[in-house]
Order: C-alpha cells, then structure tokens, then sequence
C-alpha cells in the first residue's frame, strides 16, 4: 500500500471518521505510523446504525486516548449529499479553528478517486476538475490531507482483515 504520510508528521492533525472500512483503516494506519491525530464524526441521523458508530468512534478514542468530537444534524433531505458534505466541512472547520489543527485528514481512496473522474467527465468537465481529488491542498488556514488515494477499497478491507 502507497500512504502519503510525510505532511501529518510532528503537526496536530484531525482525522474525518465514519467508522466504515476506509477511515477506519487510515485509523489504524495511522496509529502505525505512530502520527498524533483526533477523531471527528457527524451523525445525519438518517440511518439505524449511525448511532453504533458513533460508540465506535467514541469507544476507538477512548482505547487509544483520542479525542473524539461529534456533531449531531439533521439535515434537509434535498440534495442530501451536497447538504451533508457542506455541514460536515464547515464543522471539520470550525474544530479546526477552535484547537488549532495543522491538518484535516479524509479516508478518500482510489474508488473514490476514480468515481470523481468518471462524474466529473460524464459532466463535460475540464482537466482541473478531472483531477480534482488530490493527496494535499493547502487551505487558508490548514491543509487538507488524502493519504490514501492510491490505495484501493480492497487493500484496506485486506489490511483491516489481517490486523483483525
């Protein structure tokens, strides 16, 4: 597996978690790679099992003394994704702001990676949206980290398999 872990080193990095398979294995990865990090999690409070993970999140921070910040929304149904991923930014943001984070750190991987060029293209998108997912981008006030966007879905449910 190829981790982009060179940025998140000696800085104070939060990690967007979900407790699916991809932030959980960065998780992990990180732990490994001995990289200080918190956790953040926003429950939708769309799906039965949101509320397990956020206990999961919660339970993996405190084994491994996280911090783990959670925010609980409901959100307008219309357009739910957009709506979704503007509240779950502006909230990463404001942590960010309010304890000083180097960086924000997502579990984006290369499906995801291949799944934004295929939207962007069937949109008639030019060559800076096709390649919009990158590995860093620098924000106003922090940076932005993809450390697993040459990984695929299937390595990490591997790595999450081998380390039980």
């Amino acid at each position: 597996m190829t981790l982009h872990l060179s940025h998140l080193h000696n800085k104070k990095n939060l990690l967007a978690f979900s407790a699916g398979v991809d932030s959980t294995a960065l998780f992990f990865l990180l732990l490994e790679e001995n990289i200080s990090f918190d956790i953040a999690i926003v429950n939708y409070n769309v799906r039965a099992q949101a509320k397990e993970e956020v206990l999961y999140a919660q339970e993996l921070a405190l084994r491994y003394s996280k911090t783990c910040f959670v925010k609980e929304v409901v959100v307008d149904t219309a357009n739910f994704e957009k709506n979704a991923r503007d509240v779950r930014y502006q909230y990463f943001e404001k942590l960010i702001s309010n304890h000083s984070y180097d960086n924000l750190i997502t579990a984006h991987q290369l499906n995801d990676k291949l799944e934004w060029f295929l939207m962007q293209f069937t949109k008639g998108a030019g060559l800076i949206e096709l390649l919009g997912l990158t590995t860093y981008v620098d924000k106003e006030y922090y940076s932005l980290i993809r450390p697993l966007l040459d990984c695929s879905k299937e390595e990490l449910e591997n790595y999450l398999k081998r380390i039980k």
